[in-house]
């Protein structure tokens, strides 16, 4: 009995232990099967790599060395075929060599026979010779004839580059020049036509111009005035030499000697000239002298086109007065007659004002001279002015503070002057030697208020801050709260209450959040938290109503309103008894 419960434990621990030995021979599978895929796949991995690396390696040392023997022959074929023809070209020179080394001996052996024949030798060795020279000169020039005809070449390329096409112009049935375009011609007849100021130009029988395309060197293309020169000598007019005064592209006329009219301009720079560094001095105008043909109608006397030059115009010089001007010193500076100045400026003694104009001459010169210069002076830096509000002074109420100071610099600068007057001024650089010390100014900002007791409401001294919104919670409404919220959605018009001066204008974001302070004097302020976004500034002074911000929930906030505070003489007071517990509207 005892054996067969035995037997039967026995076979019931070998059904127990069966499951783990089947489970342990699993993974032991999986893991050899795991094992062994790893190790062949590496060791097929290696085989191939070693196999192509060695291919790899056999083509690259195939390749080099057939390159390498390949770079050899064509070497060695190069070097044997240069030294192929080296020892071609040569071979005269040793032919020649050899027939003067055996030259004796060929002498003394003909010699014997007879000067005859000592003869008939030497002509032989001078025909031999003759020969080798011939066939030397004839490889020298295969060898020459490729350089020179690329010499050749590049000459005559050279030679085409300076041709050009042009147009021959035939006028009047004479041939006056080479143009480049038809339109030289034009522009030609244009200062023909500019020439002429006396007279009317009496034009040829035949004014077409006759074009023929050739080409030419450069050099022999016409200016357009040459051809303005050629189409006057054809006009059948009576014509001279001589050279003609432009001023901003108008002929004013000819005259014959033309130094006088440099001189003359020559002179007039020359009264402007200080000889200071770096200064220019030239006519605003553009004056030109072209020497050339003019029609003998156009001709002048030096001495009137002297007083061409020089004569007074129409024209307004104006003088823009500055601080300290006095009407006598503007007289000076601008070295007019103090009478002329005030026959001018009628009123100018008993009214002179900044920045106001004042006229110097009804009449300016013909040509204007400019000047510029470079100068290096001291300047004064102005201070500026800084603002401090206080409640403690009425509205208007402004004093200094505290006294500004002017700065230095050393300024160096282009001035430009026309006709001896400042008219621009182009800094160039500038060296801070001091700087300035802004001077403070104390504003009042105390506004008499009417402070509502706190039996009245309705608002009479202060609004509604917020445009709309609802009354959600008053003052004391938990513990620590010490004013009145005014829910509203985000973004919504926040104004204030009554005129004042911004005493705090604040971006934080904690227990108020962004909020704004305002002093309305005498010991009053209002304050408006949890703003979302800030619309004035620290010390701006606003009116009653004007926007001040807008609804938010910045700081120790729960949901969009306005947190409203009244407070005087530093009390808080409950805001409903200043502006009510509703939106009255605007």
């Amino acid at each position: 009995m005892d054996n067969s419960r035995n037997a039967g434990n026995t076979s019931l621990d070998a059904r127990r232990k069966l499951p783990t030995e089947e489970n342990g021979n699993i993974f032991q599978q999986a893991a050899n099967f795991v094992y062994r895929f790893f190790y062949l796949t590496g060791a097929q991995l290696i085989r191939r790599y070693r196999r192509y690396k060695k291919r790899i390696s056999r083509w690259a040392v195939t390749t080099y060395l057939s390159t390498k023997l390949k770079v050899t022959r064509r070497v060695n074929l190069w070097i044997r075929k240069w030294k192929f023809k080296y020892n071609d070209a040569m071979r005269p020179y040793r032919e020649v060599k050899k027939l003067w080394v055996n030259r004796k001996e060929r002498e003394a052996a003909a010699a014997q026979q007879g000067n005859k024949a000592l003869w008939q030798e030497r002509l032989s060795l001078g025909t031999e010779s003759a020969k080798v020279l011939w066939k030397s000169l004839c490889t020298a020039f295969n060898y020459l004839a490729p350089v020179v005809s690329l010499i050749l070449l590049v000459g005559l390329i050279h030679q085409n580059t300076n041709l050009q096409f042009a147009l021959a112009v035939e006028y009047n049935d004479k041939m006056i020049g080479y143009i480049e375009k038809e339109s030289d011609f034009d522009t030609s007849e244009k200062i023909v036509q500019s020439r002429i100021v006396y007279e009317k130009y009496q034009p040829p029988v035949d004014t077409v111009p006759k074009y023929t395309l050739v080409i030419i060197d450069e050099e022999e293309l016409s200016t357009t005035n040459e051809i303005a020169d050629q189409i006057i000598m054809n006009s059948g007019n009576e014509i001279t030499e001589a050279t003609g005064v432009y001023v901003d592209g108008e002929f004013l006329g000819a005259v014959r000697l033309e130094q006088p009219i440099w001189d003359l301009l020559d002179g007039m720079l020359a009264e402007h000239r200080t000889g200071a560094e770096n200064e220019t001095v030239g006519f605003v105008e553009d004056v030109q002298l072209t020497h050339g043909l003019y029609l003998l109608s156009s001709l002048v006397f030096e001495s009137e086109m002297e007083d061409i030059l020089t004569q007074e115009v129409e024209g307004e010089v104006v003088y823009i007065t500055e601080p300290g001007d006095a009407p006598t010193l503007i007289a000076q500076k601008m070295d007019v007659p103090y009478s002329q100045v005030k026959a001018l400026n009628p009123g100018i003694e008993e009214k002179l004002l900044i920045g106001q104009e004042v006229l110097i001459s009804n009449q300016v010169n013909f040509l204007t001279v400019k000047r510029t210069v470079t100068e290096v002076y001291e300047e004064d830096i102005p201070f500026g002015s800084e603002r401090q509000v206080s409640a403690n002074y009425p509205q208007g109420y402004v004093a200094v503070y505290k006294s500004g100071v002017l700065g230095k610099r050393m300024v160096t600068a282009d001035v430009t002057y026309v006709n001896g007057q400042e008219v621009e001024r182009q800094e160039l650089a500038s060296v801070t030697m001091k700087e300035p010390v802004d001077q403070i100014l104390t504003v009042g900002t105390a506004e008499p208020i009417q402070v509502l007791s706190q039996s009245q409401t309705g608002g009479k001294s202060f609004i509604w801050p917020v445009d709309g919104g609802r009354y959600s919670c008053g003052i004391n409404g938990y513990w620590g709260h010490t004013g009145m919220d005014i829910s509203a959605p985000y973004g919504t018009i926040i104004r204030a209450s009554a005129a004042g001066t911004v005493v705090k204008a604040v971006r934080q974001y904690y227990n108020y959040g962004i909020h704004v302070k305002i002093s309305h004097g005498n010991g009053i302020y209002t304050l408006y938290a949890h703003m979302s976004q800030l619309a004035c500034s620290y010390g701006d002074y606003v009116q009653q109503g004007e926007i001040i911000g807008y609804v938010g929930s910045t700081g120790n906030s729960t949901g969009n309103h306005c947190h409203f505070e009244v407070i005087i003489n530093g009390r808080f007071m409950d805001p409903a008894k200043y502006i009510g517990t509703w939106y009255p509207g605007r």
